[in-house]
C-alpha cells in the first residue's frame, strides 16, 4: 500500500479508540455524578425529615410545659410562631371502681403509691374516710424471677397516724428465709388488660389492731417490689379517689410530622425511705 494511505488507516484506528475511550469515561463520569446527586436528594430529605420531627417533637413539649404551668389543657390545636401547633388532652387517673393500673413496670426497691384518700384542688390531703370497701386486691406480673412485694397501708385512727405492713411472696421455696406470707396465685391476677399474674387480696379487718375502713381513715397504700421488677394493678371494691391525671400532648408541624408525648401526673408521695423512719407529731420520750 502506499505509505500516505498506511498512514489514514493508521489515524482512522487511533480515532476510534480515543472516542470508546472518551464514551467509557463520560459514562462513568456521568454514573458518579447521577449517584452524588441521588445521594445529596437522600440526605437533603432525610436532614429535612430530622428538623421536621424535631420541630414536632418541641411543639408537643410546649404543649406538655404549658399544661403543667396552667393546669388546664386548651380546646383545639394551639399554633405556635415556628407554624408546628400541638394538642393537649387530659384525663383523669383513677375516680373509678374495678382495676387500676400503675404506668409503667416498677423497679425493685421501688415505691407506688395508691391515694386511698383525696386530694383538693391545691393537691393536699382530705382526711376523711373516702375508701370504704374492706378488702382490696393487689396484683403483679410473672417475671423471669418470681417478684414478691411488700405493702404498707398508711392509716389514721383517732387522731393516731399508724402503718400497718405486710409481705407476699408466690414463691414457697424462700418462704423459709424471707418468712413472707405466701399468696394464693390466681389466673389473669386483677383482670385482663392488666398484664398481671398474682393476686393477693388484703383484708383490712385482719390486721393486728384490726382496721375499720369506714371509721379509720386509710390514707395509702404504698406497694414495693423486691427479688425482680414487676408491672403492678390493684383491684377495688369501691370507688377509689384520683391518683393524677395523664397528659397527651401531640405536636404537629406544616408538612405533616406528628410527635406525641405523655406524661403522667400522679400526687405527690413521700420517698420510700420515710417507710422505715419514726415520726411524730409531738415529743418524742424516753
Amino acid at each position: 500500500l502506499p505509505y500516505n494511505l498506511i498512514i489514514m488507516k493508521t489515524r482512522n484506528r487511533q480515532s476510534g479508540q480515543v472516542l470508546l475511550i472518551t464514551l467509557l469515561v463520560l459514562s462513568v463520569a456521568t454514573t458518579i455524578v447521577l449517584s452524588l446527586i441521588g445521594r445529596a436528594t437522600t440526605d437533603v430529605a432525610i436532614s429535612n425529615q430530622i428538623a421536621e420531627s424535631q420541630r414536632a417533637f418541641s411543639a408537643a413539649e410546649a404543649g406538655i410545659e404549658e399544661i403543667l404551668k396552667s393546669g388546664t389543657a386548651a380546646a383545639g390545636a394551639q399554633i405556635l410562631s415556628s407554624g408546628a401547633s400541638y394538642t393537649v388532652v387530659k384525663a383523669d387517673i383513677g375516680g373509678a371502681a374495678g382495676a387500676y393500673q400503675f404506668p409503667s413496670k416498677t423497679p425493685v426497691g421501688a415505691t407506688e403509691t395508691l391515694w386511698l384518700v383525696a386530694h383538693n384542688a391545691a393537691a393536699t390531703l382530705i382526711e376523711t374516710p373516702t375508701y370504704t370497701a374492706g378488702t382490696l386486691d393487689v396484683c403483679w406480673s410473672a417475671e423471669t424471677t418470681t417478684p414478691a412485694v411488700l405493702v404498707s397501708l398508711l392509716y389514721k385512727t383517732g387522731t393516731s397516724y399508724r402503718v400497718a405492713r405486710a409481705a407476699y411472696d408466690p414463691n414457697a421455696t424462700r418462704a423459709a428465709t424471707n418468712k413472707f406470707a405466701l399468696p394464693a396465685v390466681t389466673t389473669g391476677g386483677c383482670g385482663a388488660g392488666t398484664g398481671t399474674t398474682y393476686k393477693q387480696t388484703i383484708i383490712f379487718a385482719d390486721f393486728t389492731p384490726a382496721i375499720v375502713p369506714t371509721s379509720d381513715t386509710l390514707i395509702s397504700l404504698r406497694v414495693t417490689p423486691v427479688y425482680s421488677e414487676t408491672k403492678l394493678a390493684v383491684s377495688a371494691g369501691a370507688v377509689l379517689p384520683l391518683q393524677g391525671s395523664r397528659v397527651e400532648s401531640s405536636g404537629t408541624t406544616t408538612g405533616g410530622i406528628t410527635r406525641k408525648i405523655v406524661v403522667y401526673q400522679q400526687f405527690r408521695a413521700p420517698s420510700s425511705i420515710f417507710d422505715a423512719s419514726v415520726i411524730s407529731g409531738g415529743d418524742f420520750g424516753k
